[in-house]
This record gives C-alpha cells, structure tokens and sequence, in this order.
C-alpha cells in the first residue's frame, strides 16, 4: 500500500510536470501564432497603403500627359484654348462650343480616371465644363466647389480635396488637380477631376478580419479620399508628419501609418482599432489553449484511472518531455503505448515539438541570412583594396620586367577601378575628360590606331562640373554599335561648348554605322522613358535617367545622324561649379537637420 501511494505520487508528480511543460510549449506556440497572424494583417494593410500610393502616384505623374496638348502650340487643340481663353465673350457660339469640346476630349482620352474637366477664367463671365461620358461642354456653374480654390492658386500644380459633384446622371466625388496655363494665353486654369475606382478596387483586396481599417489622403488640410465615405475632418486624425505606431485618439488606441505621397503634395494613411488587430491577431491562440487545457485534464484523468501497469509507460513519456525540454526538438515519442489515450498524447506532443522546431529553424535561418549580409558587405569592402594591391603588384612586375606599354595600361585600369567604386559624385568637366583618356587608352591597346580621338572643348568650360562616367558610357556604347572593325578611318570627336546664358552642350560624333530616322526616333523614344524598379535597361537610358535626376527634367540626351554617316549624341547640362554644388548640397542638408529638430 505504501509502495502503491508512492507511486501514485510520483505519477500526480510525473503528470504536474507533463502539464507545465505542456502549457508552457503552447505559450511559445501561441506567441508565434500571434505575430505572425498580426504581421499578416499589418502586412496586408501595407500592401493596401502601397497600392493606394502607387495609384496616386500614377495620377499625378499622368497628369502632365494629359495636361501637354495646351502648350504644343502648333496643334488645333492649341488655339482652341488660346481662343478660350484670350477671348472675354460672355457665351460661345455653337461652332466655338463644338471645337471646345473637342479639345477637352482630347484630355479626358489620356487617361479613364478623369470624370471631368473645367475651364476657368478670369476674364469670363461664363466657363465650361465637360463631364466624360457626356459629349458637349456645359456651363459651369457659380456653386461649383473648386472656385475658391483656383481663385487662390499659387503653383503651377495644385491637388485640391474631394467634392460632391452635381450631374446630369447624378452627384459623383471626386478630387481634382488644377494647372495654370501658357504665357500669352491670359490668365486662367485647367481643372480635371478624378474618379476613386483605382482607389476603391486597392482597397478591396484589404482583410475582411480588420473592418475599422480606415484609409485616406490628406492634401491641404482637405480630404482627398477617404474610405470610409464620410469626407468629415470632424472625427478624424490628421498626420502632421509620417509615423507609424500606436497612438491614443478619441478615448480609443488606433494604430496609424503615415506618410507623404505625390512627390510630397500629399499625406497618406490609414488607422485601425487597435483591440480589433490584437483580438483578430488571436485567432489561432484560443484552440491553442483549448487544445492545451484538453491535454492537461486528460493527464489528470489518466492519473486517477491509472495503475501500476502504465507506471513504465508514463516514464517513457517523461523522459521524453525532459529530452524536448533540454531543446533536443528533433526527439519523437513512440505513439505504440497500450493504454487508452496515451498515443494520442505522445503524437499530439510530437506534433507541437515538430512545430516549434520548424519555427526555431525558421528563425536561426534568418538570423544566418542577416549575418551573411553582414559578411557581404565587410567583403565588398575589403575585396576593392585587394583588387588595388593585386593590380600594383602586376603593374610593378611589368614595370620591373621592362614592359612599360603593360605597367602603363594596368596603372590605368587600376585607376579606373577607383574612379567606378570609391569616387565623388560631382566632378569638375577637367577631370572627367582626363578619365575619358585613360578609358579610351585600354581601348586603343586593343583596336590600336583603327579609331582616332579628336578635342574641341571650349575651355571657358573646363572647370565647370559635371556628373562622373558619362563619355565612358557613350564611348562604350560605340564600341559595340558603331565601331568598324574592318576599317582603319574610324573617328570619335568630342566637342564642348556653351549653351545660352546657364547651359553646356557635350557632344560625341562618329563615323560608325547609324542608324535609320525610324530607329533614330524609337532610340529616342525608349530613353526618354523611366527606368522602373527590377527593369533590365541600357546604358544611354540609365545615363539619360541620371542627368534629369541630377539637373532636372530639361536636361538629358538626345541622339541624332550626322553628316559622316555615323551617329552624334548630344548632352545638354546646366553650368555648375564645384563651389556651387557645395553650397547647394550644404544648404540641403541644413534643411534636413532643421526638419529633423523641429521633429
């Protein structure tokens, strides 16, 4: 009897110890549970963001597209505005009418989001307005909504708020961007209204699990969208600055993203209950701790009913729950017990400690994955100096050995090697030149005197800067092109020279192949387009895409035939000095630092 007591205990004991073990595993499986389902809908309310951003971001870049045909002046959608607009009849005629009409079609075809577009003037007493699936021009009326707006307008561009707009087929919200027009027009502006439905279809794809999920856009204190369909500023939080985090709003604690959109016109965000995301992160933990309590009151259950016949098999089990303990994860308890319950325990533990397993493994995987990066980048340092070291050594030997022609090509090469990885990004036109020389030096020692290299460069311009590798990308992009290997009155000429009062225009010529006008324009064409995100794109479409951001979108390349039968590529930059990229770059970092203290 007294052995039997002991026993009993050393079973209530063996159970207690399976329980907490037990509770404690669902403890880390419901931890991990709940991360990864509120990273899911956190995840998912970021793609929303993203696609909201991305949307907007569409709309103001197209609407330089649609908004062109008022300043090509040699167009007849050109002088039907000019006449609008220069004109101060107080109605138009029908014929004038019809041609307005036209021409406002001309922008509503550009792009399917525009719902409308008005003109306004200063000088009439009666503007138009054409709505897009309507084919003549109406009046627009005096209450119409944006009047005050453009009244006010100071920019060149201005994003205004959402607006209930009457229709002749009903009131429709939109938000709408107003543009000024050409000098010489008189004094007016172009309005175009957009419709929601990219807005409303990125919204769709949002977590039916988080219904306070509240998104919209700002711009001027005004409510650009707002996915709710209030567009009330009473009960809303309004960002000043972009975050990300929780806050205390209204006796509720939200969780708010925010951030500026539309090359900064704008605010984006969007809010959510955050009880909601911390009860909907919990899905997966209360059949976690159903299934957990389940197990322990079966343990206990097994306690009462057992005897001394399943004493050996309930060791088997705590030996193995110590072993899961002492973090052997890959251990498996055999599931061939006897008694009634028993293995379902063992494949239901085995089961949680597979999980939990995967889950470290997950883990320690990322954890690899950072410390490679890391190594990577100590690599990326390193390697460069021992290209530097490896090249001197190659140089000296050659120099050493009397084969001069070889040390004076691999100093050049190892100097080129400087100028791609460690260099400055602004470079006076003298030293861009001078690396161009050495470039074209490796190419001479293996085309030899097939191609020769000719200079007219205004010196006035020597000392102006300019942005590092541009001749090597066209000097590259002839070689493969346009260079005649069979001939030997191969020729590149570089020139230089002043262009109007703040301008430099660079030039490379050549007498290589060419190309067909057709093929001159589709060149053309495809370098003038953005270099998007993981695109495969060229040198001159990368060199083009650089010299815009750098100077602005005025600025670029263009390629042209030449007399010689051959192809010239033409730079046009804006004259700036080292001290003036200085000064410039200083001042911009000042207003950095100033922003981030008044943060």
């Amino acid at each position: 009897m007294k052995s039997k007591n002991k026993l009993n205990r050393l079973f209530l004991m063996m159970t207690g110890i399976f329980s907490i073990l037990l509770f404690i595993i669902s403890l880390i499986a419901c931890y991990y549970a709940y991360y990864e389902k509120k990273a899911q809908f956190l995840t998912s309310m970021d793609m929303v963001y993203s696609r909201l951003e991305q949307e907007y971001e569409n709309i103001l870049n197209n609407f330089w597209q649609v908004y062109m045909p008022i300043f090509e002046n040699t167009s007849s959608v050109y002088e039907d505005f000019q006449n609008y607009f220069t004109n101060t009849a107080t109605d138009l005629s029908p014929l004038e009418k019809r041609c307005l009409t036209e021409a406002l079609e001309q922008l509503t075809v550009r792009d399917n989001r525009i719902e409308w577009v008005a003109l306004y003037s200063d000088n009439r007493d009666i503007n138009y307005i054409k709505y897009s699936n309507i084919n003549t021009v109406n009046v627009l009326p005096a209450s119409f909504p944006y009047i005050a707006d453009m009244d006010a307008k100071s920019s060149q561009m201005e994003v205004y708020g959402a607006h209930d707009i009457a229709t002749s087929y009903g009131d429709i919200m939109t938000f709408a961007i107003c543009g000024g027009i050409p000098s010489g027009m008189g004094n007016g502006k172009i309005l175009i209204g957009y419709r929601f439905n990219t807005f409303e279809s990125a919204i769709s794809t949002q977590f039916a699990s988080v219904p306070s999920a509240h998104y919209y856009m700002l711009t001027n204190n005004q409510i650009l969208f707002d996915s709710s369909g209030s567009y009330t500023t009473d009960a809303l939080y309004i960002p000043n600055i972009p975050q990300e985090g929780l806050i205390k709003y209204n006796d509720q604690t939200l969780y708010i993203k925010s951030g500026y959109a539309g090359k900064n016109t704008s605010m984006i965000a969007y809010t959510a209950d955050w009880k909601e995301i911390f009860r909907a992160s919990h899905q997966d933990t209360y059949w976690i701790l159903a299934i957990t309590l389940s197990f322990m009151l079966l343990s206990f259950i097994v306690h009462i009913s057992m005897n001394r016949s399943v004493s050996k098999e309930v060791a088997i089990i705590q030996e193995g729950l110590n072993r899961i303990a002492d973090n052997n994860l890959d251990f498996r308890l055999p599931t061939d017990f006897k008694q009634g319950g028993l293995p379902e325990i063992a494949h239901n533990i085995n089961e949680m400690s597979s999980k939990l397993n995967e889950n470290i493994k997950k883990a320690y995987y990322f954890e690899l994955k950072q410390k490679d990066a890391q190594l990577a980048q100590l690599q990326a340092t390193f390697n460069p100096h021992f290209l530097y070291n490896t090249l001197e050594m190659l140089r000296s030997k050659s120099y050493a050995n009397g084969d001069d022609d070889t040390s004076e090509l691999i100093s050049d090469l190892a100097s080129i090697f400087r100028n791609f990885i460690g260099a400055k990004t602004f470079i006076t036109l003298k030293e861009e030149l001078a690396f161009t020389k050495k470039y074209l030096t490796l190419l001479s020692a293996r085309y030899g005197d097939r191609v020769a290299v000719y200079y007219d460069i205004d010196t006035s311009l020597l000392n102006y800067g300019i942005i590092r590798n541009v001749y090597q990308i066209l000097i590259e992009n002839y070689f493969v092109h346009g260079f005649d290997a069979k001939g030997n009155d191969n020729f590149i000429r570089i020139t230089g020279k002043i262009s109007g009062e703040n301008d430099m225009l660079l030039t490379m010529e050549d007498n290589g192949f060419g190309l067909s006008e057709e093929e001159i324009d589709i060149l053309n064409r495809k370098i003038e387009e953005p270099v998007r995100h993981g695109e495969n794109s060229y040198g001159l479409k990368n060199l083009n895409q650089r010299l815009k951001l750098f100077y602005g979108p005025d600025y670029g390349v263009r390629v042209k035939n030449n007399e010689h039968a051959g192809l010239t590529v033409q730079i046009k930059i804006r004259k700036m000095n080292l001290s003036d990229y200085n000064e410039l770059k200083f001042d911009m970092e000042n207003i950095a630092q100033e922003k981030i203290y008044n943060i």
